[in-house]
């Protein structure tokens, strides 16, 4: 009898054993602690999403990509198409491969000087398929081969939303940039736009050298 009463007694005295819980692992360091409880900043988006954009040598933004010459067919393009801006923010169409600038147009009796030697700030140019943009654009390279060794690429640029048109009457142009990149004088006496050809053109004025600005090789970090 008295063992069994001391018995009950212990069993009533002792402790009921609580069942182990599971406890989340501690970070050993601050900077662990911290990861746990926040999630690593995002960068911040610089632009739309998708968008390529075009650097030079020495990793200076040129443009934005907005499509490519896939003349080979898409197997190789030849360069890209770049929204390059301007100052004042207004964006123009050029061609652009890995060492050259160009308009979308050029040729011989294109674009038109009033002076004899294609010098000045004024040129007309005869576009017969501008892009839809707010303003266009032509690039004057000098240097041979102009897609290797060209030494100048001027850009010449119109006012905002320009409309075509004919030169004042009597406007008389003496020299045009002709297919081997250099000035060509026209015999006299000189060259009037024929307003029966129904093409006219632009006014532009020049903006830069974009080879004394940006430095080869041209490049899109794929």
């Amino acid at each position: 009898m008295r063992l069994t009463v001391l018995a009950a007694l212990i069993g009533v005295a002792l402790p009921v054993p609580v069942l182990a819980q599971p406890t989340a692992a501690v970070p050993a360091t601050k900077a662990a602690a911290a990861a746990v409880r926040e999630p690593a900043p995002q960068p911040p988006r610089t632009g739309p999403c998708c968008v390529r954009k075009v650097w030079d040598g020495r990793g200076h933004e040129i443009g934005d990509v907005i499509g490519y010459d896939e003349r080979f067919g898409g197997s190789q393009p030849l360069g890209v198409y770049v929204a390059y801006r301007i100052k004042g923010g207004d964006a123009v169409i050029l061609a652009v491969s890995s060492e050259a600038f160009n308009g979308l147009q050029s040729g011989n009796m294109i674009a038109l000087f009033t002076t004899p030697d294609c010098s000045g700030n004024s040129m007309f140019a005869m576009l017969s398929w501008p892009p839809p943009a707010k303003r266009h654009a032509m690039v004057l390279l000098s240097g041979w081969p102009p897609q290797v060794a060209a030494t100048h690429a001027w850009l010449w640029v119109t006012d905002p939303l320009p409309v075509r048109q004919f030169p004042p009457a009597g406007t008389v142009f003496h020299s045009t940039w002709n297919d081997s990149n250099t000035c060509a004088p026209i015999p006299a006496p000189g060259y009037t736009v024929p307003v029966a050809s129904g093409v006219g053109g632009f006014p532009m004025h020049r903006v830069e050298d974009l080879l004394a600005k940006y430095h080869r090789p041209f490049w899109i970090n794929y």
